[in-house]
């Protein structure tokens, strides 16, 4: 128990407040002859309070508060009792026979046990209370600790998601492509396996700048113009100071990715993103709405990912917002690695 200025300060200030009572407050008499009744009563008081305190240390270790407090607080009060009347009953044998100190005929031995049992009782209180007080904090500790072991695991499981997600969608792409230009899928290929390796390097980055990330948005974009043309476009308005700011990895990426995998893109509905400041700390990435029919079918697992992501690493959040005509993320930057 890191308990010693309670020590420290109880001690003196009960060892003081005890001969005080006990002479009722008479200032003359303590500062006279009632030194010794001071020096006296410091000696009991950490007798007994150091009593006390093994007292409540054994107690909390045998019969924890949590799982037998009916225990708990019997022995205690038993205890508690027994040692107080044990000391008060030894000082008052070495007053009585050294003469040390003089005893007050006047003072009822009823109220001197009572008043001196009342202040042991306070003197347990205030360890039981500090006992509980240290529990606490070291539980909300732990309980701490496990948490964050908990996000971090959930994190890594967020972030192993990215590739497969990724791959999922290519490999449709790439099916699509065998079948209107076989010549270009193997071109595709090649391209694919250069965009994979480069996503490999970030695997076990927690966030990467806003520039590396365009870096991946601008290949990722090259490769899906292999099969849509000009019927997909992409527009970038970013200033350098957004584009020194950090992100979680992918985070673009899953987002252009989504856009092209719920919206119809042909030559009569093309589709377009831009990529653009929204304010110093934070950019906006819009795209006009032409949902596919079936997009209800959507599980929104890539918008919960960089959701979660974001969780993980700060108290930021990403807003969307969606109207007839345009789907809209604002993703904040971040501080740097």
């Amino acid at each position: 128990m890191n308990d010693k200025w309670i020590l420290i300060i109880g001690i003196p200030l009960v060892g003081i407040i005890i001969p005080m009572i006990f002479n009722r407050f008479d200032f003359t008499f303590l500062m006279s002859e009632g030194y010794r009744n001071t020096i006296m009563s410091l000696f009991t008081t950490i007798a007994i309070w150091l009593g006390i305190r093994k007292i409540v240390i054994f107690l909390w270790d045998k019969y924890p508060w949590e799982r037998f407090p009916v225990k708990h607080l019997t022995y205690e009060i038993i205890m508690v009792t027994i040692y107080t009347m044990l000391i008060g009953g030894l000082s008052y044998i070495v007053a009585y026979y050294t003469h040390f100190v003089e005893l007050d005929p006047d003072m009822a031995i009823g109220i001197s046990v009572a008043i001196t049992l009342l202040i042991t009782y306070l003197i347990t209180c205030i360890h039981e209370a500090w006992f509980f007080y240290t529990q606490w904090n070291v539980s909300l500790v732990k309980a701490q600790a496990l948490e964050k072991e908990n996000i971090q695991s959930q994190y890594e499981t967020l972030k192993s998601q990215v590739n497969p997600h990724f791959l999922f969608n290519t490999l449709n792409t790439l099916t699509t492509l065998i079948e209107e230009n076989p010549k270009a899928a193997v071109d595709y290929v090649g391209k694919t396996s250069d965009f994979l390796r480069s996503i490999l390097s970030m695997k076990d980055k927690e966030v990467i700048t806003l520039e590396e990330e365009m870096k991946i948005i601008r290949t990722f974009y090259y490769l899906q113009k292999e099969r849509f043309g000009d019927n997909l476009n992409l527009e970038v308005q970013l200033t350098p100071e957004n584009l020194a700011g950090s992100i979680p990895p992918l985070s673009l990426q899953m987002l252009v990715e989504n856009a092209i995998k719920h919206n119809i893109i042909s030559s009569g509905n093309p589709l377009s993103i831009t990529i653009s400041n929204h304010t110093q700390n934070s950019i906006r990435v819009t795209n006009n709405l032409q949902k596919k029919k079936n997009e209800n079918l959507s599980n929104g697992i890539g918008l919960q990912n960089i959701r979660k992501r974001y969780h993980y690493l700060s108290e930021k959040t990403i807003e969307i917002s969606e109207t007839a005509d345009k789907f809209e993320v604002i993703l904040p930057l971040l501080k740097g690695e």
